[in-house]
């Protein structure tokens, strides 16, 4: 299976939604300040409770980027972070603008369509993997149609296909399907 251009084992599938949830995460958390103080009430010497958070935000955020990294996401989501990065640094370098608040409409807009896109990717992910589950277990019926009437009817001695068929029920009974 193909996605993005990257070739996607399935097994491989849940490692990196994961990683590119936290690569959402850590480009998400750094405008946490401007909703919630996570009920922290102490700010501990800082201006208000708000800078605080957003303090812990910013040194938080390339630590998660950075553990997502290692379980490689989807390179895609990388764009979320990035783009909030940027208008973290043009907040910094506009002189007329003394907090961030005013771009908080930029930072939900990445948020939501980050959001949205892992949302999509997922949903594709798992029709996929619906999918290409439901082409093995045609295969596999017709398989064992196969060996259990045409290579029992044309190589079969007649009298081994009793045993033959007891045998291959036993062998069928044992798959482990879990």
């Amino acid at each position: 299976m193909t996605l993005l251009g990257q070739e996607i084992d399935q097994t491989n599938i849940s490692r990196k939604l994961l990683a590119s949830f936290l690569v959402v995460l850590s480009g998400s958390i750094i405008f946490a300040d401007k909703i919630t103080t996570f009920g922290i009430t102490e700010n501990n010497g800082y201006r208000n409770v708000e800078t605080f958070v957003w303090l812990i935000t910013q040194s938080l955020s390339p630590i998660i980027l950075c553990l997502a990294a290692m379980l490689k996401p989807f390179k895609i989501f990388y764009s979320i972070p990035l783009y909030i990065y940027f208008i973290q640094l043009y907040w910094v370098f506009d002189y007329d603008t003394k907090v961030d608040d005013p771009l908080l409409h930029f930072y939900a807009v990445s948020f939501s369509l980050g959001v949205f896109f892992f949302i999509s990717i997922t949903i594709y992910l798992i029709k996929q993997i619906a999918s290409s589950n439901r082409i093995l277990l045609l295969n596999i019926r017709k398989l064992t149609r196969h060996i259990g009437v045409t290579v029992r009817n044309k190589y079969i001695k007649e009298e081994d296909k009793k045993d033959y068929t007891i045998d291959t029920v036993k062998v069928i009974d044992s798959l482990d399907l879990d």
